[in-house]
């Protein structure tokens, strides 16, 4: 029975696991996204910045940091009175890793990969 509900358990923490790295995926699969990714990689704005390069409005700026907050990729500061955005390197390092494991262990042993 013990052993049931350990299995049960590992199998929740690893569709927790799976959701969040499905989260990564989707938001890195917009192209608006990508390039706000390479733009905040390189520095941090706030969303009437981002509006400004992008040339979209603010609210469709605002609509793509939230799937990219969401996902884990973007960490949000204040600067004064406004908020800017920046890459959370670190969460990003630790979704690649779990992605690569993913993979691997996916693929172990077959002839896919």
């Amino acid at each position: 029975m013990f052993e049931r509900m350990d299995a049960l358990a590992i199998a929740e923490s690893q569709s927790e696991h799976l959701l969040a790295l499905g989260r990564f995926l989707t938001a890195l699969g917009d192209p608006t996204r990508q390039r706000i990714m390479l733009l905040l990689s390189r520095e941090r704005l706030n969303v009437s910045d981002l509006a400004d390069r992008f040339h979209l409005s603010r609210p469709a700026i605002s609509h793509q940091i939230k799937v990219l907050t969401h996902a884990g990729l973007l960490v949000q500061e204040r600067d004064g009175r406004e908020r800017v955005y920046r890459v959370d390197t670190t969460r990003c390092r630790k979704f690649v890793e779990e992605l690569r494991g993913f993979i691997t262990t996916c693929c172990s042993g077959k002839a896919c990969c």
